[in-house]
């Protein structure tokens, strides 16, 4: 009986040594397998950050005092915007490590000591570079003359130009004109819409005969008001081309 039971004994671990002697061949088998597939490059998607509004100070004693860390001074101007005497200013600002990145435009009144800041606009103007590092616009400039704001952004390219207008109404900064002027293969197209007035007028100017022939036509497009802080004059633009530019 003893031997028996030894015998049993002896068979049972055998069978238990060679199970787990498969177990890690069939692991052993399994690196190798993937192994395979160590030479390959596994592309992950890009994950994109969303954009993070700057935080701006509601006043500064000077333009400077609003800029936040990692951004610039892209642009500036100085002139009496609200009519009261002073001067203010407009900066258009651009974020050092990402100059593809929206641009902010800050309209700082002039308090006498100070500045307070007024508001503030992330599509008033358009962001400097495209994702392939080229320049949207070529030439861009903004100024306040005769209490009027200005945004002037031009190209010889596909982007054209565009010039957009705000003045103060009734304690407001608000979008009173914007125009365009874009040039293709075989004609060029001006348009002009005023804002405040409702009306809309395209220019088509065909550049493949002598004479350069023209064509305009002027209809009514009223829209709500656009205060400067919500405006996005080149969307503003395509949206009224696509009710009444065709």
């Amino acid at each position: 009986m003893k031997n028996l039971r030894s015998t049993l004994f002896t068979l049972a671990t055998l069978v238990t040594f060679f199970a787990c002697r498969n177990k890690n061949e069939q692991k052993a088998e399994e690196v190798v397998d993937t192994s395979a597939y160590a030479g390959e490059t596994v592309v992950q998607p890009e994950v994109v950050a969303p954009y993070t509004e700057p935080v701006f100070p509601a006043s500064g004693k000077k333009a400077s005092d609003f800029v936040p860390a990692n951004y610039d001074i892209d642009m500036e101007t100085e002139a009496d915007l609200n009519q009261d005497g002073l001067a203010d200013v407009a900066l258009v600002l651009i974020n050092t490590k990402d100059t593809t990145s929206l641009r902010p435009t800050l309209v700082l009144l002039n308090q006498g000591k100070g500045y307070k800041l007024y508001a503030k606009s992330f599509s008033a103007v358009e962001p400097k570079y495209r994702e392939d590092g080229y320049k949207i616009y070529d030439y861009e400039d903004i100024g306040i003359d005769s209490g009027k704001l200005v945004v002037s952004m031009q190209a010889t390219g596909p982007s054209g130009t565009i010039e957009s207008t705000y003045s103060f109404i009734e304690g407001d900064l608000v979008l009173t004109y914007v125009s365009t002027f874009n040039m293709g293969a075989g004609g060029q197209t001006e348009v002009k819409f005023d804002v405040l007035k409702g009306i809309y007028e395209k220019t088509d100017i065909n550049t493949m005969k002598e004479d350069m022939p023209s064509t305009t036509t002027t209809k009514k497009y009223k829209i709500p008001k656009v205060l400067f802080k919500d405006s996005d004059p080149s969307e503003i633009m395509i949206k009224a081309y696509e009710k009444v530019g065709n």
